[in-house]
């Protein structure tokens, strides 16, 4: 049987965590939510800036770090998750999911909720990707 094995592509900010961006078993690659929020130094609180198209497009750019360190890529994510705040221009999205799997996308399920941890957040995206 394989052990769970975090994964971080070696930010910081996890080594004082009890948790990793992602963990990996066997073939299977779970990668946790993820958001565009950026710690503020004046304030050392969480914000995130942007529209969600915006704040999308810098999850997908965390998560492409994710699945190299973990030796994968976008062709290897099979699900996808996206905890949403706001429904509208969620269409917008779209796109910036075409930059990243192309045409082809993960199965995928949108989840509207009350709200995320961050401020400003809109959207968290976790994904599931199959190795080999």
């Amino acid at each position: 049987m394989s052990k769970k094995v975090a994964i971080n592509p070696g930010w910081e900010y996890y080594e004082k965590l009890t948790f990793a961006p992602a963990v990996r078993k066997g073939n299977m690659l779970f990668i946790s939510g993820i958001n565009a929020c950026r710690i503020d130094p004046d304030s050392g609180r969480s914000i995130a800036q942007g529209d969600i198209a915006d704040q999308t497009a810098e999850i997908y750019s965390r998560m492409k770090e994710i699945l190299e360190a973990a030796g994968a890529s976008f062709e290897d994510v099979v699900a996808t998750t996206d905890y949403i705040t706001i429904s509208e221009n969620y269409k917008a999205t779209a796109e910036v999911r075409r930059q990243y799997f192309g045409e082809s996308f993960p199965a995928s399920t949108g989840v509207i909720v009350n709200g995320l941890l961050g401020r400003g957040v809109l959207i968290e995206i976790n994904a599931v990707a199959v190795l080999d």
